[in-house]
């Protein structure tokens, strides 16, 4: 079974519409107050949480380092410090009940951080990319961004920096150890 390797650009660039996505849907909840509305926005938040944490590993321990080298060593650490900033709004986001008043607060802050940083990088780093690397690079980032998506944290660790080897080493214990708390909380099992 032979398929076309798809080009890191198109598999990041699809992270970010499917997230989007998600993020509609939750503007469209508004703010519910418990019932199945409460619980469906519980749902979306952990699946959102589940999706850009994958797709910041990946872009950390794969993406940025070629980045770094190879485009714009300033593009990648803004990227980087706009993942550290998003990830702390997903650890705050995730400590609180969906019907906490603070929790609209944390959710419309979340979403643009991670809308100013797709538009940022769809505008600026995805181009240059294109540019600078050839089209069996952008391959290969792509066959290595999704392998490392299959063994990312689904949660969000704050404490790892945003550095490629620390991630990597995190990765799969930090990965396992989220897989078996969201089989036995069933987060993530729902969409």
């Amino acid at each position: 079974m032979t398929h076309e390797q798809r080009d890191v650009i198109d598999i990041l660039t699809q992270d970010h519409r499917e997230v989007e996505a998600m993020f509609i849907e939750l503007e469209a909840l508004g703010s519910p107050t418990g019932g199945a509305e409460a619980e469906r926005r519980r749902e979306l938040v952990d699946q959102v949480t589940i999706e850009l944490v994958r797709h910041a590993v990946a872009e950390e321990v794969v993406v940025y380092p070629a980045v770094q080298d190879k485009v714009s060593a300033e593009e990648a650490e803004r990227a980087k410090r706009e993942h550290a900033e998003a990830e702390e709004s997903l650890k705050q986001l995730e400590g609180l009940d969906p019907d906490d008043a603070t929790f609209g607060e944390a959710l419309r802050a979340l979403m643009s951080e991670i809308r100013e940083h797709v538009a940022e990088e769809e505008g600026q780093m995805f181009p240059h990319m294109r540019q600078m690397l050839g089209q069996d690079e952008l391959a290969e980032l792509g066959a290595r961004v999704e392998a490392i998506k299959k063994i990312a944290p689904t949660r969000p660790h704050p404490s790892v920096p945003n550095e490629a080897l620390p991630r990597l080493a995190a990765g799969p214990v930090a990965g396992l150890f989220d897989r078996l708390r969201d089989a036995a909380t069933g987060r993530g099992s729902h969409g």
